[in-house]
């Protein structure tokens, strides 16, 4: 049984959240000044951001290396079918 496209890999999100999960419970408990907590958020917020950005691409890229190899391997067992019928 073939696995179909089920989109970004639950383990490597789930380790992106828990990274991005921990900078912003340490960068809270570490800042008490309400204005440095506020820059602190913000600059997370754009660090979540474009983490999850990359995350995005990492999946579109192994999803096309995935397909490529599906086709590669179609191709190999046409092959053989064709040497087969000679």
């Amino acid at each position: 049984m073939t696995e179909e496209n089920k989109g970004p890999n639950p383990l490597a999100t789930g380790v992106a959240g828990a990274i991005i999960g921990a900078a912003a419970a340490a960068a809270a408990i570490a800042l008490s000044d309400e204005k440095n907590r506020k820059k602190a958020e913000k600059v997370l917020e754009g660090l979540q951001k474009e983490g999850n950005k990359v995350l995005k691409e990492i999946s579109k890229k192994a999803m096309e290396i995935k397909d490529s190899v599906s086709r590669t391997q179609e191709v190999k067992e046409t092959k053989k079918l064709k040497a087969k019928g000679k």
